[in-house]
């Protein structure tokens, strides 16, 4: 990969140049309380020191070639100081002054024009930014980071990259134990961003899990390879992706426009990434702890360990709608926990193992033992400590060494759960850490972390989607001219002829009943009352073309389907820069009514389209639902594939067939929006 590694010497450099005074000083002085060695070189024309450190005139008084510079002047200057610093060979640079692309184009500077001209000046120079807050290396003590921050040296840890600076900053404050390697900001990412970070953290052995704050992938063709690298090096990704308005920008006409939004779009290429997604950003660093400290889970199975049947309910009822679960145990290990305690506790899972153990240790692991000598993939400790200095915590203490002392002796993936998150002290937390227990903090949010990385047990990275272009200008292509184009690449269509109003009879006669008829011209007919289906004969025709408004003048006669099992939507269309996405569901008038969706990037094969069927809540119908006839699901396979390859192959913005109408013998498409670039 000709950018491989781009970042590697911005963000492990061993010396460091500072343009301006008040960020750059913050700088200088978070690297020496992070523990750096390397060199601080501070550039200002009129100050001899900056933070007790000695500085240089200028760029060409530097010893040499810095490995990267923390570029803090007004965004005029920052265009000069960059140039200086690519013609000198540096490194890299971080760029914190805004008022760039951000601003955009209508203020009283042209923010993307001065952007442009940022790029151009640093040439081949990697920069981070601008408009960037900068970025934490905790593995080597390198803080370009105006301000305070959480991070601690580390040996290992987790990695995040983060399009927002003041986000970056509240993950370093996290207090919930997660070791991070790297933070990385990448604001306007005008030359350097998410994918540079991504090739930095994959080729350093010291990163054990990646997470992203991001509001977009700029290149996701580059991303999607580099997923597969991380994915191959048991390297998982977690991401947080915001700004989830609905899109349909392009397309306004179709109804997918409204059901497949940028979220739908990001979550199909995430999937196909084999990347986990979250919600929230204590979701992420929940996530992450429970990735950094024992990897992806290897299943979704799992026993819930708690001394209260309320928190065994609480646990069972916030797993329901996930894929999280408990199964019962064997007969055979229920007799091996059932030795181990008194015939007042029952065995069962989630398991309230009662108190009567409490605070001893033998007796307490060699319960927990027998129940983690089991099929399932993590056991769990419901454990809330007391906070407070004059509260006696021994006890909980001891409970966590009790589930360490059982994942020592079976080898099994134990994990700690703080109902409120705010219960856990330094000691359990210690006591954890010696046995590689993560403590998980608050239910809710642990719930979130064991679900997706479960969901990592099973979902990998794939060969990168196909890549698309904006379409800057549209047209629609009325049903009939569509539909032709569709059967010219295998889409099933019914038998029809387009005609003037005056020969909707005759044609009708020559296609043969019963009928449907369809007003062209319009992007929702039904809506209209332009579509009138299983017309009979040509009196039903009559009554019909009556209804319709005047100023339709051509229509479409087809031969209308029976024996329906389904109505189906498929759709395909860009999403610029994600991909060709493909949507299916419920059709017809169900569409919008129960949003029954799912969402897939093209190219897709045929086992990855019928799985993603099987997720409907339609789905039992085209399988045949209370011995009614099953529907030929091959066929729809088939069709769903063509629509595909007209779409990408023939200069389409969107198709949109809805509905397919699914029968025991085939799939035919009787409806089609077609949108096409001009």
């Amino acid at each position: 990969m000709a950018d491989e590694q781009r970042l590697s010497r911005t963000l492990n450099p061993r010396s460091i140049a500072l343009f301006g005074t008040s960020p750059a000083q913050s700088v200088i002085e978070q690297c020496l309380k992070l523990g750096f060695t390397g060199n601080l070189w501070p550039v200002h024309p009129t100050r001899e020191t900056l933070a007790g450190v000695k500085c240089f005139k200028s760029v060409a008084d530097l010893p040499s070639a810095p490995d990267v510079a923390f570029v803090a002047v007004n965004r005029h200057a920052t265009i000069d100081v960059i140039a200086r610093l690519s013609k000198a060979g540096s490194g890299g640079a971080v760029c914190y002054a805004s008022g760039f692309a951000e601003s955009g184009m209508h203020s009283e500077v042209n923010g993307v024009e001065l952007q442009q001209q940022l790029v151009a000046a640093a040439n081949e120079m990697p920069l981070l930014g601008p408009n960037c807050y900068g970025y934490i290396n905790a593995l080597d003590g390198i803080a370009l980071w105006p301000d305070q921050h959480g991070c601690s040296p580390v040996t290992s840890g987790v990695a995040i990259v983060s399009q927002s600076g003041n986000v970056g900053l509240n993950l370093t404050l996290q207090q919930r134990g997660l070791d991070l390697a790297y933070l990385v900001t990448v604001g306007n990412q005008a030359s350097a961003g998410v994918e540079d970070c991504l090739e930095v953290f994959i080729n350093d052995n010291r990163v054990t899990a990646i997470g992203l704050f991001i509001e977009a992938i700029v290149d996701p063709i580059r991303f999607a390879k580099l997923a597969l690298i991380a994915d191959k090096r048991n390297l998982r990704i977690v991401a947080l992706q915001t700004g989830r308005s609905e899109a349909g920008a392009t397309i306004a006409a179709s109804h997918t426009a409204s059901l497949a939004g940028r979220r739908s779009a990001y979550e199909a290429f995430f999937t196909r990434c084999g990347v986990a997604m979250v919600n929230t950003p204590v979701e992420l660093i929940e996530t992450l702890k429970l990735l950094h400290q024992g990897g992806a889970l290897s299943g979704n199975k799992l026993v819930s360990l708690s001394c209260s049947g309320g928190e065994a309910s609480l646990i069972a009822d916030l797993c329901e709608h996930t894929s999280l679960v408990f199964e019962p145990f064997s007969n055979e290990q229920h007799k091996r926990i059932s030795s181990t305690l008194t015939e007042l506790v029952t065995v069962g899972n989630p398991f309230d193992y009662h108190t009567f153990m409490w605070g001893d240790r033998s007796a307490t692991a060699n319960t927990f033992t027998q129940v983690m000598f089991g099929p399932q993939d993590a056991t769990l400790l419901i454990l809330d400590t007391p906070q407070r200095s004059d509260h006696n915590s021994e006890t909980w203490v001891t409970a966590a060494q009790s589930l360490g002392d059982a994942v020592t002796a079976t080898k099994s993936r134990g994990v700690i759960v703080a109902t409120v998150p705010e219960c856990v002290t330094d000691a359990v937390r210690s006591a954890a850490h010696e046995a590689n227990i993560v403590v998980l903090q608050g239910l809710h949010d642990a719930v979130v972390a064991l679900d997706a990385a479960a969901w990592l047990a099973t979902h990998h990275a794939n060969e990168a989607p196909a890549s698309v272009e904006v379409a800057t200008s549209t047209q629609l292509i009325n049903e009939a001219d569509a539909k032709s184009l569709l059967q010219k690449n295998g889409v099933s269509v019914p038998s029809g002829k387009k005609c003037t109003r005056n020969a909707v009879i005759t044609t009708a006669n020559e296609v043969g009943y019963p009928i449907t008829l369809k007003g062209l011209g319009l992007a929702h007919k039904s809506e209209s009352g332009a579509v009138k289906v299983g017309l009979q004969n040509e009196l039903q025709i009559v009554e019909a073309l009556s209804s319709m408004s005047a100023s339709i003048s051509e229509f479409l006669v087809e031969q209308t389907i029976e024996n329906v099992v389904a109505e189906m939507l498929v759709s395909v269309r860009r999403d610029a820069p994600v991909g060709w996405l493909i949507t299916l569901g419920a059709g017809g008038v169900y569409t919008e009514l129960w949003r029954d969706t799912t969402f897939l990037l093209a190219p897709v094969s045929d086992s990855a389209i019928k799985a993603a069927l099987t997720k409907l809540r339609i789905a039992p119908l085209l399988v045949g639902y209370r011995g009614k006839p099953a529907g030929n699901v091959n066929a729809l396979i088939k069709l769903i594939q063509s629509g595909i390859y007209t779409a990408m192959n023939n200069d389409l913005v969107e198709i949109e067939l809805n509905p397919v109408l699914l029968t025991p013998e085939t799939a035919i498409a009787v409806d089609a929006l077609m949108i096409v670039s001009i």
